[in-house]
């Protein structure tokens, strides 16, 4: 995201999203009394109210409006600095500094004048106009109070004065609430498969119900009329996807892993770490079940409404409750993006029939709820490295990703580029040279294991003096990068196919000696060096072991759970093969058969590793090259 695009509108850069409440929306959705009739609460912060205020009434400096004052200024009335409160009777309470002064002009002089200050404290209720999706509040009572906020006596005039001229103007204060519901009618006309008629009296049935002020905020529910399902034969089976709707489905999660990632990255800009995490997990976990929907080969549906259902599962609850520190224009926007989201994931659960088309466009249209302002390239798929979201993720920003690799390969010879792309950092780069487009066979297979077991080691002793990983687990660090390097590729790079050298690469997109996959890392790693050089891919896989092992498996305390240590390394393995979702799994008796024989496998390739050191590879090598793996 980039955050220049905020600075001419007057939103903060990338929200901000860290501060103080502003936003809690309800959890979930339940369908009205009514079948026919989908209710969307949503509880606005008073904030809210605040901004309108301050729009409508409060415009002077400091906040603070003149709400009477004679020609000579001897009789004034002053408000200022107004405060929000909700109570669970259903009543809004605003507390605003008064400041009156009382005399007897005569002619230009003033006699006998006094000053009071004090707190006012006036009563509201609300009341809402359906058809300008405006709620409006409406003074039921009002109470002079001092400084203290404690009940005092103050002259009958200045209630007169109060009566006459503060509460019309208090009166007249309302919420206009046409963003939110035209946004959520935009959004859901572009996402709803259905159209003609149908969609359009679904759409134009969405209209502010109730508004009830409660202590969290303003409890706000929407409403909009579903359509009955309507009776069809269903197939009996369903056909293959054709190539035109499987480019589609290309054009959609592309759409859907950008729309993702940059919502993520904008809302965990100066989030407290804790949110940040967890929004970082939710991203991972995201594009874990994205590498699984592209495994699926022989498709015959659209898994983009399942993964958009299944991550906004996940994120809407740390949205909802996310305190961050917003004006109230764009804590509207933001309430108005939850509530248009979760009304598609509810549209979804009471009426799946009506179908959800979640691709570029509907993408677009829920980015611009939370920002107007955001443009296609701010959403757009990109696998170009971005550093930002490097450092949201934990890792150094500076990461030899090899941005040069292409301007090299155009203007370099061929030996100079082969020597600089090889270099992988913290591994030399006259070992990697040796190891990249090697497809050993039987006869140097010892030669081949040593330089590969020479290049690990460099990684690792390159790890151990970064000392991200505790001293105390070092070895077990080293056992768990030679046994993953095992399991995921059996220590290579590269095949042979048809006589031509070409990456390793499984049907997901996981490539080259670590098995990185390209679509899980997508602008945190360079994916054409992740192919095309070995170094590079052993240094990314390293990375992404290392933040597991320390980030998840020792932060969580797996080997205190379980009372051993090597269990570091399961927890860590699972999570790296299945995402942060499986640290657990290992140990799991409800995990399912396939994911139980990987864990197996690896348990049993680090324990030979333990036992045998790198030589214990050689086995499972022997067998790669006399019954060759694709």
């Amino acid at each position: 995201m980039n955050c220049k695009n905020f600075k001419s509108t007057g939103y903060k850069p990338c929200l901000r999203l860290a501060a103080n409440w502003f936003v809690i929306i309800a959890a979930a959705f339940a369908p009205a009394v009514f079948a026919s009739e989908l209710q969307i609460p949503v509880t606005l912060d008073y904030r809210v109210l605040e901004q309108a205020l301050d729009k409508q009434l409060f415009s002077g400096p400091d906040r603070t409006v003149e709400v009477y004052a004679d020609r000579i200024n001897c009789n004034t009335m002053q408000l200022s600095a107004p405060r929000i409160e909700g109570t669970i009777s259903g009543q809004v309470h605003i507390f605003t500094t008064i400041r009156t002064h009382i005399g007897t002009p005569l002619g230009k002089r003033c006699l006998r004048g006094k000053s009071w200050n004090g707190v006012l404290d006036t009563v509201h209720e609300t009341n809402i106009d359906v058809e300008r999706s405006a709620i409006t509040l409406v003074i039921v009572d009002s109470n002079i109070l001092r400084s203290d906020e404690q009940r005092s006596s103050f002259p009958r005039v200045i209630q007169k004065r109060i009566n006459e001229y503060i509460h019309p103007q208090l009166n007249a204060i309302e919420i206009d609430l046409r963003p939110a519901v035209t946004g959520i009618q935009d959004l859901v006309g572009n996402a709803v498969v259905d159209t003609g008629d149908t969609l359009t009296a679904m759409v134009s049935s969405l209209k502010l119900k109730t508004a009830r002020p409660l202590p969290a905020g303003l409890d706000v529910v929407l409403s909009m009329d579903v359509p009955e399902a309507i009776a069809t034969e269903q197939a009996a089976e369903e056909n293959t996807l054709s190539e035109e709707e499987l480019a589609q489905w290309d054009s959609a999660w592309q759409a859907w892993d950008g729309f993702a990632t940059w919502l993520i990255k904008t809302t965990a800009a100066d989030a407290d770490p804790e949110l940040v995490e967890a929004l970082v997990e939710t991203l991972l976990e995201a594009r874990y079940d994205l590498r699984s929907a592209l495994a699926i080969e022989d498709r015959n549906s659209d898994p983009v409404r399942e993964l958009f259902l299944t991550t906004w599962q996940r994120l809407a609850p740390l949205l909802h409750g996310s305190q961050p520190d917003l004006p109230g224009n764009q804590a509207l926007a933001f309430a108005t993006f939850i509530a248009a989201a979760d009304a598609l994931t509810a549209l979804d659960r009471v009426a799946p029939y009506i179908g959800l088309r979640l691709d570029k466009q509907s993408f677009r249209s829920m980015a611009r709820l939370l920002l107007p302002v955001v443009d296609d390239s701010d959403i757009a798929y990109d696998t170009a490295v971005d550093p930002v979201l490097r450092q949201l993720l934990g890792l150094e920003a500076d990461f030899d990703e090899g941005s040069d690799f292409n301007e090299v390969h155009a203007t370099s010879s061929l030996l100079n580029w082969f020597f600089r792309s090889a270099y992988a950092g913290d591994i030399p780069s006259d070992l990697v040279a040796q190891l990249n487009n090697w497809v050993p066979t039987l006869q140097d297979i010892d030669e081949y294991l040593k330089l590969m077991a020479q290049l690990l080691d460099e990684l690792s002793d390159a790890e151990q003096a970064k000392t991200r990983v505790p001293v105390i687990f070092y070895p077990l660090y080293e056992n768990l990068l030679r046994a993953t390097a095992w399991q995921e590729s059996c220590w290579r790079q590269y095949i042979e196919t048809s006589g031509e050298v070409q990456p390793l690469q499984s049907s997901a997109g996981s490539v080259g000696l670590m098995q990185v996959n390209k679509h899980v890392w997508r602008g945190i790693y360079n994916v054409e060096s992740l192919s095309d050089n070995v170094g590079y891919n052993a240094r990314a896989g390293n990375e992404i072991l290392v933040k597991y092992l320390v980030d998840y498996a020792i932060r969580k305390r797996e080997h205190e759970i379980t009372g051993n240590n090597d269990n570091l390394a399961r927890a860590t393995y699972a999570v790296y093969n299945g995402g942060p979702q499986q640290l657990t799994r290992y140990r799991n008796p409800d995990t399912s058969k396939a994911l139980k024989k990987i864990d197996n496998a690896f348990w049993k390739k680090y324990q030979a590793i333990q036992q045998q050191g790198p030589k214990a590879v050689k086995q499972c090598y022997v067998d790669v090259l006399v019954n060759p793996l694709d």
